[in-house]
């Protein structure tokens, strides 16, 4: 699943402002096509930027290619030279810096001398113009007298509440914009200036200051800052997160990354220390190269135990490391520290502390019409998990993902695999169709197009039907008999958002076009996508069907109904007879605005197919990890507008915190999940006043409602509107509570608080007698 950011849907918006910048100030030059807002600049009159001018240095660089074009990254930053464009969307500027996925990214910047630091400021790109094009979820400002040794003096971060709002960070709205953060009066000093940041699916900035003034001295009221493990010099683990959460009675993941500067050969290895407060556990897992099960740890004073790792780092990733952690010495709700530090040659880092809460995962009933599980998650992962099954079932996870096309037989993990199916869970295989075509056309070109004037272009032909093919339908067909999946997913990303656009230009589609009698291009390229998607699903079928297996329902990723995706794969021609599901994708880092984005796309698709035959694509925190809270509203958004069920990109950085947060959702709809497989959009049967928003299903006499204020904008009382047609009772379904138990027929007022919560699930259902 690739999730690549394209330009297809971005807005544009506000105009640009040119800026030229001497060695040590700023002058603004003013723009033809319009001005600057305040919250795009920080004050600059009789300010001086100390970092104009000065080479940053990354760990890791960074990687999006639109913004890396002029291979000029290393003074993008430093230059003064901010964007043009009106629409402010900066991913397309070189003069910006920009990671696509990055996860967590340190940069740091060399003043030359020692100096008074007053103010960091950034400008980063925000507004969602795309679902996963956002502002950094978290973001440290840093200083250091010799660039090794730095100390924390600021923070912008999504676990703070009302950081965003204090740092006057913009709600999201659909539309790009550039907000310049601003850490001011540090009162600091130091060489070196920091800032370490935890990227969304895009995230861009284009300049970076630091005001105050050289200094040969430290600045008399000099805040000392909170010592801290970042550094660009070397390599840096690090949690996705804040604080861990963690079950007292399962065990679930916790990931760990790192980062390591760019162009870094032959690091130091790293030294890792873990301390770990007593009942808490490491049950399985890796550290590097390290199986944390071969490490003996030492006993420490109260039941504490320590873990010394050693092991090498060659790349900054996501996933340097997934221990398997539970608490079962703890009870629900009891908190403590997880401390660490870690070495490498001669830097080491100062001793850090990391929070954790347990919880008591409740034991969930499995649902039966309702997907729900990891997604993009291998069988071999599954192999490494403690009782992954066990944990599964109390979590309330009904199904076993798997990549069978990297399941030979006789690997062990088949057992793991039937002893799934004993168990009742619904199998998943995931595979990316067609494009092994592609690599192949490397070698024999005849799979691209064919241009008339000799040659290919290198876009793979839909009309090719030639060796390669067949052996792709034989080999999808292959990997889905082993399976034996209940559910499969297609991802087909073999052409960018406008598809096949050289067709006209290749001599077999031109020939093919003619024959087909088909009025236009566009009813032509979707006539090859219906046959090549009728070719796998039949080959699969009988293959599965040869195996013993179900009946298996079958999408692709982001295939949604409407316009065809990449202008071939089409939900209308294809459901529900060849395609069982619409599969929208909104990878994000979960903001408020994304929550209601995720309903309404899911409403969309809901609204455009006979029945309740939407299963998202969603992401665990790919996109800017987030709390556990924000997944949960995600997900009971998708299943309040009509989703059976979810799918998720990619497995890096599941954790404990989300999938006990996926407990609670699967915990709240299991009541009603025949309300929302079998039912209808809620429509004009209910509503509420702004600024909340209301999604539901109604079947019947009952109705699933979700009211809800992820802004934070109203006075926290929801005013509802609701027609019942027969004598009904309202049901808090993540608490219990009923709401108001006896509702007489017709339209009805009610009027809710939200409790300090951001939404309220309720069913409405005909009182008993």
């Amino acid at each position: 699943m690739a999730g690549s950011v394209s330009s297809s849907r971005a807005t544009r918006f506000l105009l640009g402002a040119a800026i030229a910048v001497s060695a040590w100030s700023i002058v603004l030059a003013p723009s033809c096509s319009g001005e600057l807002t305040a919250a795009e600049l920080p004050p600059t009159q009789g300010r001086t930027n100390l970092a104009a001018g000065c080479p940053v240095v990354y760990a890791p660089a960074p990687d999006y290619d639109l913004t890396q074009s002029g291979q000029s990254d290393a003074t993008d930053l430093t230059d003064g030279r901010l964007t043009k464009r009106e629409d402010r969307n900066l991913w397309f500027d070189a003069a910006a810096v920009g990671w696509s996925y990055g996860g967590r990214v340190n940069l740091a910047v060399d003043l030359g001398k020692a100096a008074r630091i007053d103010e960091i400021a950034i400008r980063l790109l925000g507004g969602s113009p795309q679902a996963g094009i956002n502002f950094p979820v978290w973001i440290e400002a840093l200083v250091s007298d010799d660039g090794r040794a730095f100390r924390k003096v600021a923070e912008c971060s999504r676990w703070n509440k009302d950081d965003f709002r204090r740092y006057g960070v913009p709600d999201d709205a659909g539309k790009g914009w550039i907000h310049c953060l601003r850490f001011t009066d540090l009162g600091a000093s130091g060489r070196w200036v920091g800032l370490r940041i935890y990227t969304t699916g895009l995230s861009a900035g284009d300049e970076l200051y630091v005001f105050g003034s050289a200094a040969a001295e430290p600045h008399p009221a000099a805040a000392p800052g909170e010592p801290s493990d970042f550094r660009v010099d070397g390599p840096q683990p690090h949690f996705h997160k804040p604080g861990l959460v963690v079950a007292t009675n399962l065990a679930a993941p916790v990931p760990i990354g790192v980062t390591l500067p760019a162009g870094t050969k032959d690091a130091a290895p790293l030294e890792m220390v873990l301390d770990t407060p007593a009942g808490f556990e490491f049950l399985a897992g890796k550290l590097g190269e390290v199986d944390i099960k071969n490490v003996t740890p030492e006993t420490l004073a109260g039941g504490a135990r320590r873990y010394r790792v050693k092991t090498s780092v060659k790349e900054s990733t996501k996933t340097f490391g997934r221990l398997y952690v539970q608490a079962p010495g703890w009870r629900d709700g009891q908190t403590g520290l997880l401390r660490y530090s870690f070495a490498s040659g001669d830097w080491k880092s100062p001793d850090m502390e990391l929070p954790i809460r347990a919880v008591e995962v409740a034991a969930t009933p499995r649902l039966k019409r309702i997907l729900t599980g990891l997604g993009w998650w291998s069988a071999a992962d599954t192999a490494e998990w403690p009782k992954a099954l066990e944990a599964w079932q109390t979590l309330g996870l009904n199904s076993f993902p798997m990549f069978s096309v990297w399941m030979r037989e006789g690997d062990p993990v088949w057992q793991l695999v039937d002893e799934a199916r004993r168990r009742g869970f619904f199998l998943v295989n995931i595979d990316s169709p067609l494009h092994r075509i592609v690599e192949e056309g490397k070698r024999h070109p005849e799979v691209f197009h064919q241009i008339e004037s000799g040659g290919a272009d290198g876009q793979f032909c839909p009309s090719y039907r030639g060796e390669f093919y067949q052996e792709e339908i034989r080999r999808f067909a292959e990997v889905m008999g082993r399976a034996k999946p209940d559910f499969a997913s297609a991802d087909i990303e073999i052409w960018g958002w406008r598809g096949p656009f050289e067709s006209p230009k290749c001599t077999r589609c031109r020939d093919d076009f003619k024959a087909s009698g088909l009025p236009s291009w566009e009813e032509w390229k979707i006539s090859q996508g219906d046959e090549m998607w009728k070719d796998l699903v039949k080959a699969a079928r009988e293959a599965v069907a040869k195996a013993g297996g179900p009946k298996c329902d079958i999408g692709g990723y982001d295939f949604r109904p409407g316009p065809a995706y990449q202008s071939v794969w089409s939900v209308d021609h294809l459901y529900p007879e060849w395609m069982q599901s619409s599969q929208v994708s909104t990878y994000s880092c979960l903001y408020p605005y994304h929550l209601q984005l995720i309903g309404d796309e899911t409403r969309k698709d809901r609204a455009g197919l006979k029945r309740s035959d939407v299963l998202p694509w969603l992401t665990p925190g790919d996109a800017g990890t987030f709390p556990g809270e924000a997944l949960e509203w995600a997900l009971l958004e998708g299943y309040a507008n009509g989703a059976r069920g979810h799918y998720f990109w990619s497995s890096r950085v599941w954790d404990s915190e989300s999938l006990i947060a996926y407990n609670r959702a699967v915990s709240a709809i299991a009541p009603v999940e025949n309300v929302i497989v079998d039912g209808d959009l809620v429509g004009d049967a209910a509503g509420v006043d702004p600024p909340f928003r209301l999604s539901g299903m109604r079947r019947g006499d009952e109705m699933v409602l979700l009211a809800s204020d992820y802004f934070g904008r109203s006075d926290g009382t929801c005013r509802l509107r609701i027609t019942v047609p027969a004598r009904s009772e309202v049901q808090d379904l993540r608490t219990g509570e009923i709401v108001l138990n006896d509702l007489a027929p017709g339209e009805q007022r009610l009027v809710l608080p939200l409790k300090n919560e951001a939404a309220r699930l309720l069913h409405v259902k005909p009182k008993s007698p």
